[in-house]
């Protein structure tokens, strides 16, 4: 058995299908929580898993604005994760 783990800060959310990345996949902003310095999005997938994805504040706008319900892509790079065997 493996298992694939990624931190949510290498997850991006994004409102639009990212170009050339092959790790994507569209899905439903469930829930968000914004923490000062950074954004916690909740995406739920069409196969009901739900994937934690976080992104920096780093200004006060946003070029790509995102709120509950709203369809999102959310993508990483391959090396992002680590492969976990037991």
């Amino acid at each position: 058995n493996v298992a694939f783990a990624i931190r949510p800060e290498k997850i991006k959310v994004s409102s639009r299908r990212p170009d050339e990345v092959r790790n994507a996949i569209e899905g439903e902003i469930f829930d968000i929580a914004y923490l000062g310095d950074m954004t916690v999005y909740h995406v739920k997938l069409h196969g009901g898993q739900v994937v934690k994805a976080s992104s920096l504040n780093a200004s006060r706008v946003t070029e790509d604005p995102l709120t509950w319900n709203d369809r999102a892509w959310i993508s990483f790079q391959p090396d992002a994760g680590v492969v976990l065997t037991r």
